[in-house]
C-alpha cells in the first residue's frame, strides 16, 4: 500500500548539548500520544546526558489515524511490525531534520512497547545501537497463565487475608449475577456490561492494581471492606481510580469503529486478539486471581464476538520472527528490566544467557515494584533495589555511549496507562 498518513510528534531541544549531547525520542505505545512529564526518567536522562527530547505517536492511535474508520479490514497495517518500520522510517526523518545527518540511537521502553523496544535492536542494528527494554513482554504467550499465578505470589505478601477476599468476591460476584445482575451493574454503573465483558472488567480491578505497584494498598482496602454492604461499590471507585472505566470494557464500546482519538481499546483489542495474545487465562490451581471461566474458550469468544469474526492469534509469526525470550542470545546492547510483583515479567526476559555479556536482565523485586516500575518518576522514597535498577541504566547509556563516534538518539518507546 502506498497511501500516506500523518503521524503526530513532538520535540524539545532544552536540554540538548548539540554535537555531544544524546537525544531521546519518546515512542508513546498503544494510546494516544503526549509528551513526558518534566520528572519522568526519560526526561531526567535527557537533562543529566544533555539529551534531545522527541515523542512519537503510534500508528492508529490519537490522531495518527491512517484509515477513516477501525473496520477489520482496515486495520490490517495495525501490526507491531508496522510499528517498528515507523519508528524507523521516522528515525531518518528526525535525523535530517534536526541534525542534517545521521546518528545513531538507543531505543527504550517500557510493557508492550519494551517489547518493541528490543525488537528494533534485533531488527534494525544498522540503525539501533542499543536497547533498554522495561517489562518488555517479548514473548507472545497464547495461554497467559502465569500472569494470575504472580498476582497470586504477589498478593501473598500482604498475608492470606488478601487472596481469600479476593476469591470471596469473585464468588460473590458469579452468583449475585446469576440471581440478579443489574444488582451489580447498578453499583459499578454498568448497565451495557454483558457477563462476558463483566467478568473481565471485575478481575482487572484486582490484577491491575497489583500490576502497577498497588498490591498494599489493595490488599489494605480489601480487609477494610470485606464486610462492608457497600463493598461492590467502593470497588467500582477502585477501578475508576485504576481508570478501568467500566464501559471501556463493553463489547458496544470495543465494536464501534467511528475513529475516535481518545478511544484506544478497539485498537488493542484488535492487536492482542489478531497476532500478540497475552491472554490472560486462570492460573495453574483451583483459585485463580479472576473468574475460572475465563479459559481459552473465553477468549475465543471475546475475540470473535469483538470483531464479528473468528479472529485468534497465532504466536508463530511473532515468536519466529524475534525470538521470543530467546532473544537474549540473540541479540546484544540491550537491557531487560522487570518490577519483582509485576505479572507482565513472565512474558519478559528475567535472566540473561551468561555466553551473551552485552545483554543484562535485573528484576527489581521489592515492594510494590510492578509494571514498568524503573520508568517512573524517581522520588526519595524509592526503594533501594529501584535506584540501583536506574543507575544501572545509565552506567549502561554510557558504556554504549564510549563506541559511539557521534551522538546518538535514544528512542523511547513507553505504554503506561
Amino acid at each position: 500500500n502506498k497511501n500516506k498518513f500523518a503521524q503526530r510528534y513532538w520535540y524539545s531541544l532544552d536540554f540538548w548539548a548539540n554535537s555531544t549531547g544524546p537525544s531521546f525520542l519518546y515512542r508513546c505505545g498503544e494510546y494516544a500520544g503526549r509528551f513526558p512529564g518534566d520528572k519522568t526518567f526519560v526526561m531526567i536522562l535527557a537533562e543529566k546526558f544533555g539529551g534531545a527530547v522527541v515523542s512519537l505517536e503510534h500508528r492508529y492511535y490519537g490522531q495518527s489515524i491512517p484509515m477513516p474508520d477501525m473496520t477489520l479490514d482496515n486495520m490490517k497495517y495495525l501490526t507491531h511490525d508496522q510499528a517498528l518500520a515507523d519508528a524507523a522510517t521516522f528515525i531518518t526523518f528526525f535525523q535530517t531534520l534536526i541534525y542534517g545527518r545521521a546518528n545513531k540511537v538507543i531505543v527504550v521502553g517500557g510493557s508492550y512497547a519494551g517489547a518493541l523496544s528490543a525488537w528494533m535492536r534485533y531488527k534494525y542494528p544498522h540503525l539501533i545501537v542499543g536497547s533498554i527494554s522495561s517489562s518488555g513482554v517479548v514473548n507472545s504467550v497464547l495461554d497467559f497463565y502465569q500472569f494470575d499465578d504472580q498476582v497470586k505470589k504477589s498478593v501473598r505478601k500482604s498475608g492470606p487475608d488478601c487472596e481469600r477476599i479476593i476469591h470471596k468476591l469473585i464468588d460473590e460476584a458469579r452468583e449475585e449475577w446469576k440471581k440478579n445482575p443489574w444488582t451489580l451493574k447498578l453499583a459499578h454503573n454498568a448497565p451495557f456490561l454483558e457477563w462476558d465483558d463483566f467478568m473481565f472488567y471485575y478481575s482487572d480491578i484486582f490484577v491491575e492494581t497489583v500490576q502497577y505497584g498497588r498490591r498494599t494498598s489493595l490488599c489494605k482496602l480489601l480487609k477494610e471492606i470485606e464486610n462492608d454492604p457497600d463493598r461492590q461499590k467502593k470497588l467500582a471507585k477502585l477501578a475508576l481510580e485504576n481508570r478501568a472505566a467500566p464501559h471501556t470494557y463493553s463489547f458496544e464500546y470495543i465494536r464501534t469503529v467511528q475513529n475516535d482519538p481518545i478511544n484506544q481499546y478497539r485498537q488493542w483489542t484488535y492487536q492482542y486478539c489478531s497476532a500478540l495474545a497475552y491472554l490472560n487465562t486462570v492460573g495453574s490451581d483451583d483459585l485463580p486471581m479472576r473468574f475460572k471461566e475465563m479459559d481459552l474458550d473465553y477468549w475465543r469468544r471475546y475475540c470473535a464476538k469483538s470483531f464479528d469474526s473468528n479472529i485468534f492469534p497465532s504466536t508463530f509469526h511473532t515468536n519466529s520472527l524475534y525470538g521470543d525470550t530467546r532473544i537474549k542470545s540473540v541479540t546484544s546492547n540491550t537491557i531487560f528490566t522487570n518490577g519483582g510483583e509485576d505479572p507482565w515479567q513472565w512474558a519478559g526476559v528475567r535472566e540473561v544467557d551468561k555466553n551473551n555479556k552485552s545483554v543484562e536482565a535485573v528484576v527489581i523485586d521489592c515492594n510494590d515494584c510492578g509494571h514498568c516500575v524503573d520508568l517512573h518518576a524517581p522520588t526519595p522514597e524509592d526503594d533501594v533495589l529501584l535506584k540501583k535498577a536506574r543507575i544501572m541504566v545509565e552506567n549502561s547509556i554510557k558504556k554504549m555511549a564510549k563506541h559511539l563516534l557521534n551522538n546518538f538518539l535514544l528512542v523511547h518507546y513507553l505504554t503506561l496507562q
